[in-house]
């Protein structure tokens, strides 16, 4: 079963981040949350996708400038290394 995660505290946690360190890529937590709840989804349904593969989900449509890919992938790797840190922390619980 795909893991779960609590998404209410997440939203949570990103927000303490934008008020703490810095602004969210992509126009801040209003516009980034979308992107943010498809990596979350993304990563738990693909574990073993290299960073590539997982970045490649996010950035689709031929229409996308170069600055919003930028803003994507940073906001990417910031969410990707969050899910790590989840699951390192065992705070990623299973469907179960």
């Amino acid at each position: 079963m795909a893991p779960v995660i609590d998404l209410q505290a997440e939203y949570q946690f990103w927000h303490v981040y934008e008020r703490v360190v810095r602004p969210l890529p992509g126009g801040g937590l209003r516009l980034a949350w979308l992107v943010c709840q498809k990596v979350y989804r993304d990563r738990w349904q693909h574990p073993d996708d290299s960073d590539e593969a997982a970045l490649s989900r996010v950035l689709f449509g031929g229409n996308m400038t170069a600055d919003r890919a930028s803003e994507l992938a940073e906001l990417h790797a910031l969410v990707s290394r969050r899910v790590a840190l989840l699951a390192k922390r065992g705070r990623v619980d299973s469907a179960a």
